[in-house]
């Protein structure tokens, strides 16, 4: 199992490393194949509810990788769709390992208020060029918040890094579509993207580390 946790991050890391070269033939396939090998070991190591839930997650991440890395700007629709469903599955999932309750006093309302803060500033910045997209990109990005502030309840440091990554990796997409482009945006936001889905997966799959 170690291996394969490791040979999902080695291949993350070659999909960046040769961005140089895309389009080149299965990049689609590559770029969706680290959490592909994370499904493998939920499998293989999570059982009932939280192996389907993280199973669905993973199946809605790696149909969105595959549309974004054919055409990000004419598949970005049921790229978020997909993305979607993955929101969905890790709010349910993660809503049942919440720790932080208003006892931890500003450290919990600090969670509450960051997130959604963030993301009404994007929604905010995007509308003006959302056009027709606009319905579902509030939609997801409502999910996306909901999913950062149950990962971020949950008191586990690592699973909170992979929330608090994912949101700004789909963040960035945001910015970079509807708000403004930057340089190398799709290395930069992949490396994160792929980071969180990591560090989520470290946190879900602690048996790896036994075998």
């Amino acid at each position: 199992m170690k291996r394969l946790f490791i040979l999902a991050a080695l291949t993350g890391a070659l999909y960046i490393l040769l961005w140089p070269l895309h389009p080149y033939p299965f990049s689609y396939a590559l770029k969706a194949t680290p959490v592909i090998l994370l499904g493998v070991m939920a499998q293989q190591l999570l059982h009932g509810r939280e192996r389907w839930l993280y199973s669905l997650a993973l199946l809605g991440s790696a149909t969105g990788d595959m549309f974004l890395d054919i055409d990000r700007v004419t598949y970005l629709k049921p790229a978020l769709m997909a993305f979607l469903l993955t929101q969905l599955a890790y709010i349910v999932l993660f809503a049942a390992r919440r720790r932080l309750t208003a006892a931890q006093g500003s450290r919990f309302w600090l969670v509450l208020s960051l997130p959604p803060l963030l993301a009404v500033l994007l929604l905010w910045q995007f509308y003006p060029a959302t056009g027709a997209m606009w319905r579902p990109v509030v939609i997801y990005v409502i999910c996306l918040t909901a999913m950062t502030v149950l990962a971020l309840l949950s008191g586990e440091r690592i699973l909170a890094a992979g929330g608090a990554l994912f949101m700004l990796a789909d963040s960035l997409i945001g910015v970079n579509r509807f708000w403004f482009s930057f340089e190398n945006s799709t290395p930069v936001i992949v490396s994160i993207y792929i980071t969180a889905q990591l560090l989520i997966g470290y946190s879900l799959l602690r048996p790896w580390r036994r075998t």
